[in-house]
C-alpha cells in the first residue's frame, strides 16, 4: 500500500498515463496541494481515522515548511487543506471523523465535535438533522458546504491558539523558532547578529540557559554544561597559582629616579608576582585514546571548550586544561601509530599504573580572542616527554 501511494504522489507531481491504472491507489493518497508527507500517513488516516488526534494531525501536517503556518495563511489557496465538521446527532466519539483525498483539490479532514452542527453546537437541533440527511441520502452537502466556509477558519484559529501556546511546537519547522528567540533574549542573545558567533550551535546553548542566565557563574555550572555537551567526566580546579606580570610602569625602581620602591607600601621584587585568586584548572577526563585526540589542539571539539568558557566564564580569569588518558591507553610511542608526538605519546615504556595527567596546556594561546577563534601559532606547553 504504502508503494501505491508513492506512485500516485509521483504522478501528481508530473507523471502521466498511471491515473487511470492506480484506481484504489488514489483513494488513500493526496492530489495536488497537500504537504509532503509521507504517504503511509494518508493512508492510515483514509482507512482509520479515528485513531488520529485533531491537533497533533495537524501538527505534524504544518512541520512541513513548504506551506504557510496553519492559521497564518494570507489566502485560503495557500492553505494546504480543509476543514470542516461532519453533521451528525452523535457525542464525538473521537476528534477526526473522515479524510477526503479523492478530489482535485486539496484533501479535506472533517471532524465531529468543534462547529455549528451537532448536540453541542449553537444551532437548532433540526438543521443537524437536515443537513445530514441531505447530505447522506439527497447526495447534497450544499448546507454542511456552506458552514464549512466558516468551520475552516475557525478550526484553523482554534489550532493555532493551541500551537502558539506550546513552546515546544515551535521546533518543528526551521522557520518558526519562536520560542528559542524568547529563552535566547534571557541570555541577551536574542538578535540576529548574536546568533551563529562560534562553533556552538545556538540550539545548544539554548538548552544550557539554565545555566547561562544566571548573574553568578560558579564552577558547578560550568561542569555540568561540559558534561552534557561532550558526553565526557569533567572538573574543575579553582585558585590555580600562576605568575602575574608587572606592568612596567609599576616595577620597583631605587635610586633618585627611582619609583614604587618603598617597603611595605607597593615594592616588589622580580617583573612578576605570584598570583592564586585568577586562575583555574578545567580537566577532562579519564578519556579513551579517541576522546583525547578529540581535544587535542587544531581539533573542533577544544575550539568549542575555549567557545563554552568564553561564553560562561569571559576573559576575567586566565585558566588551562588539562586532559587525562586512560591508563589502559597510555602507551609508549610506536611505529605506524596515529600517536601525536608532544601531545600523547612517550618515549619507551610509561611506569606508572595511573591515568595519564600529564597534558597541560592553556587553549587561550591557541586562539584569538576573536568571535572567530582562528588558530594562531603560540605553542602550548605540555609536560609530556614527546
Amino acid at each position: 500500500m504504502a508503494g501505491a501511494a508513492e506512485e500516485v504522489v509521483l504522478d501528481a507531481a508530473g507523471a502521466t498515463g498511471h491515473e487511470a491504472a492506480q484506481p484504489a491507489a488514489q483513494s488513500q493518497a493526496p492530489a495536488r496541494g497537500v504537504p509532503q508527507v509521507d504517504p503511509v500517513l494518508w493512508a492510515r488516516l483514509v482507512e482509520q481515522p479515528f485513531e488520529h488526534d485533531l491537533f497533533m494531525l495537524l501538527r505534524r501536517l504544518d512541520a512541513h515548511g513548504d506551506h504557510p503556518l496553519l492559521g497564518r495563511a494570507p489566502r485560503p489557496l495557500d492553505e494546504p487543506l480543509r476543514l470542516g465538521q461532519e453533521p451528525s446527532m452523535a457525542f464525538a466519539p473521537s476528534n477526526v471523523s473522515g479524510v477526503d483525498v479523492d478530489s482535485d483539490g486539496p484533501p479535506r479532514i472533517s471532524i465531529y465535535g468543534f462547529g455549528l452542527f451537532g448536540p453541542n453546537g449553537p444551532l437548532p437541533l433540526h438543521l443537524t438533522e437536515y443537513a445530514r440527511e441531505r447530505k447522506r441520502h439527497h447526495a447534497d452537502n450544499t448546507i454542511s458546504a456552506f458552514a464549512d466556509l466558516f468551520h475552516h477558519r475557525l478550526i484553523l484559529l482554534f489550532y493555532r491558539a493551541w500551537a502558539d501556546a506550546q513552546s515546544v511546537n515551535s521546533l518543528d519547522r526551521p522557520d518558526g523558532h519562536r520560542f528559542v528567540d524568547y529563552v535566547a533574549s534571557l541570555m541577551n542573545m536574542g538578535q540576529p547578529g548574536l546568533k551563529e558567533r562560534d562553533r556552538i550551535a545556538d540550539h545548544a546553548r539554548t538548552f544550557m540557559a539554565g545555566h547561562l542566565v544566571r548573574q553568578t557563574r560558579n564552577p558547578e555550572g560550568l561542569i555540568q554544561i561540559l558534561k552534557l555537551y561532550f558526553d565526557v567526566p569533567v572538573r574543575v580546579e579553582e585558585f590555580v597559582s600562576d605568575w602575574v606580570m608587572i606592568d612596567e610602569r609599576q616595577v620597583s625602581r631605587i635610586g633618585l629616579t627611582g619609583r614604587n620602591h618603598r617597603l611595605g607600601g607597593g615594592a616588589t621584587i622580580g617583573l612578576a608576582v605570584r598570583d592564586a585568586q585568577s586562575k583555574f584548572r578545567l580537566e577532562l577526563g579519564p578519556l579513551s585514546q579517541e576522546e583525547f585526540r578529540e581535544f587535542l589542539p587544531g581539533s573542533k571539539r577544544l575550539q568549542q571548550v575555549v567557545d563554552w568558557v568564553r561564553q560562561y566564564v569571559g576573559i576575567e580569569f586566565a585558566w588551562e586544561l588539562r586532559l587525562v588518558l586512560r591508563k589502559q591507553d597510555a602507551h609508549g610511542a610506536r611505529l605506524n601509530s596515529n600517536q601525536r608526538l608532544g601531545w600523547g605519546s612517550w618515549l619507551g615504556t610509561r611506569m606508572s599504573d595511573t591515568d595519564a595527567g600529564d597534558m597541560v596546556f592553556q587553549p587561550e594561546a591557541l586562539f584569538s580572542r576573536s568571535a572567530s577563534a582562528a588558530p594562531v601559532a603560540a605553542p602550548a606547553t605540555s609536560s609530556m616527554g614527546l
